[in-house]
């Protein structure tokens, strides 16, 4: 299997942690994890809940996951469409079983090196969707929202967090005309805080992201964000989502899975090793 190749110049900086498992079953694993990010970044993560990685793919990687993803829509029977003003354009789910473009993300070194940082040595992959946003339609905005609504009220005293990264990784550029992300730095701590419906209104303390092909914003699944509404003169919009969170987390609940897709076939390989398999969510919790 593959990894995607990436800009080296793309990341400002790496260091290393080393976890030792308190499993004495397994005599007490240490794994050691470079995460390609700076230790202040990971703080600046914890306290505005995004990290921006500019230009990050190089283009004729760029240009070989448009061409999967021509390939996926051509074939694909379960094209998610009508998501109204809120979530316009069209939706194509667990793209990693569809094509082996997008499986090459599963041991992607600067999204998933960041989440071991955050969240530990043990995470899963959660989904891999595409979203694209066709030039001159009118719904192609989205509402204020985040990704984790399952905060109870009130809160009980041993509640968890339900922590999960996301990683939106845009095929195209993004610019006041062609509807570009924005978030609220911190808005991933306000967990006692309502977000309603239909919300497309600015936010004090909101930051506009334009940024080229090739680049990708990492978040926290709670971040409050949207994206603005394009432009006339605007183009389309191809954006993958992906994201990590604790191995023991249950995965993304949308779209059809395959049921004979690459994943699938992939963990079938009596060969297949641990870490795959803590990836695709079928070990590392127990």
């Amino acid at each position: 299997m593959n990894s995607i190749p990436f800009h080296e110049e793309a990341i400002p900086g790496r260091h290393m942690i080393t976890y030792r498992i308190r499993d004495s079953h397994r005599k007490f694993p240490v794994r050691d994890v470079e995460v390609l990010a700076t230790p202040q970044e990971i703080e600046q993560f914890t306290r505005d809940g995004y990290l921006v990685r500019e230009r990050l793919l190089p283009m004729e990687q760029v240009e070989r996951l448009r061409a999967a993803l021509d390939e996926v829509m051509t074939d694909d029977g379960h094209i998610e469409r009508g998501g109204g003003k809120a979530f316009g354009g069209i939706f194509l789910r667990h793209l990693m079983d569809k094509h082996p473009a997008f499986l090459d993300f599963l041991r992607f070194p600067p999204t998933l090196s960041i989440a071991r940082a955050l969240f530990g040595p043990s995470v899963q992959m959660r989904g891999f969707t595409a979203r694209i946003c066709f030039p001159d339609d009118p719904h192609q905005e989205t509402e204020w929202h985040f990704h984790q609504r399952l905060i109870p009220d009130p809160l009980p005293p041993l509640l968890t967090r339900p922590l999960t990264m996301d990683v939106l990784l845009y095929l195209d550029d993004t610019n006041e005309l062609n509807g570009p992300l924005c978030v609220v730095p911190g808005s991933h701590n306000w967990i006692e805080e309502d977000l309603e419906k239909d919300d497309f209104s600015d936010k004090p303390g909101q930051v506009v992201l334009p940024l080229p092909a090739g680049s990708c914003v990492l978040a926290h699944g709670s971040l409050w964000h949207r994206a603005l509404p394009t432009r006339p003169g605007g183009t389309l919009r191809r954006l993958l989502l992906f994201g990590y969170g604790p191995a023991w987390n249950k995965q993304a609940i949308y779209g059809v899975k395959p049921p004979d897709g690459l994943t699938t076939r992939l963990l079938q390989n009596p060969d297949v090793d641990e870490e795959t398999r803590e990836l695709l969510g079928v070990a590392g919790y127990m």
